[in-house]
């Protein structure tokens, strides 16, 4: 990693922190702290122990589009996308990472070369026309809670621009993604002679995926249940701090938090906007504040519990295989 690099991604996070000091002062440090005393270790057990539901999920959809896989290519790629989460939520370079660590894994679990690359392109292709769909969602409510009302009103463009945001990215991702792969295939060939050669298997892989819609169907429904679920989690650890929150409401601040989030990908884990996000969107949907400000420290707090252990045991048997060789 070179020093601009380190410089940038120390900037991020120190812009990140300033951000997410600046809500917790403004909403109160003790409400925060009153509403994570009431969810409780209970609580917060519930929420880490169902987050794993969510992933085994995700995992398939994932299976979904890598045709050929039996049923330990399920397991193999649940393992690889709950690393790429860990990935994602803890180390630099955000969603990278994440990408990087889940294609290794899959890759040295046995999974072709081809297959990995073209699987994950189509994976993630479902999971943002998803997220679009889950954003659409939170608009609509929005706009429907917002009706007759200009308190929110100021709001509504920040959330238009995020949607327009997601809907682009998925758009310029399915439009680039082919030739995107010939062109790093040729980029790639003066320091890797077969490269060209490796684009051209993995173009391939990505047809054949493409030729056959219903696993693309499948993938982005089961996406779709993803963010849903993920959702439900904030609504079960709500529902521990006696906050009694719709779960039509938390659905609706989710989405549109998840669609800042995303077009904020620069801060790592979306660190400041995604608290910045809850505390604006929750007066809106009769939630307090200090209540979903204490489910975004939460949702770190098991990313930690989750993901440090995790990458933990992916860096023991990569030491492990490295010995054995």
């Amino acid at each position: 990693m070179s020093k601009v690099t380190r410089g940038g991604v120390f900037v991020a996070l120190v812009v990140g922190l300033a951000l997410l000091t600046l809500v917790v002062a403004l909403v109160g440090y003790r409400s925060v702290l009153a509403a994570i005393e009431r969810a409780g270790l209970a609580g917060f057990a519930a929420y880490t122990l169902y987050w794993p539901l969510v992933i085994l999920v995700l995992g398939g959809a994932w299976f979904a589009v890598a045709p050929g896989l039996g049923s330990k290519g399920l397991g193999i790629l649940v393992w690889a996308r709950l690393l790429r989460e860990a990935g994602s939520d803890i180390l630099p370079f955000a969603q990278v990472s994440g990408f990087l660590l889940g294609a290794r894994v899959a890759r040295t679990e046995g999974i072709a070369e081809d297959l990995v690359v073209a699987s994950t392109i189509a994976d993630v292709t479902a999971e943002l026309s998803a997220q679009v769909l889950y954003t659409l969602l939170g608009v609509a409510l929005l706009a429907a809670q917002l009706r007759g009302g200009p308190g929110g009103a100021p709001l509504v463009w920040p959330m238009a621009g995020a949607l327009g945001f997601l809907v682009f990215a998925a758009i310029a991702f399915g439009l680039v993604q082919g030739r995107g792969v010939t062109w790093l295939g040729g980029l790639a060939q003066r320091w890797w002679p077969d490269s060209v050669s490796r684009a051209d298997a993995v173009r391939a892989a990505l047809d054949a995926i493409y030729r056959q819609p219903l696993r693309l169907l499948a993938a982005l429904t089961l996406h779709s249940a993803g963010w849903v679920g993920s959702g439900l989690g904030s609504w079960i650890v709500l529902q521990a701090m006696d906050a009694h929150a719709p779960l039509w409401a938390v659905l609706a601040v989710e989405s549109l938090m998840y669609a800042a989030r995303g077009a904020a990908f620069i801060l790592p884990g979306g660190l400041g906007v995604q608290e910045g996000a809850y505390v604006l969107l929750a007066p809106l949907f009769g939630l307090q504040p200090s209540d979903l400000l204490a489910v975004s420290l939460l949702r770190r707090a098991r990313d930690l519990v989750v993901g440090v252990p995790t990458l933990l045991i992916w860096q023991a048997r990569e030491g492990h295989r490295l010995l054995g060789r």
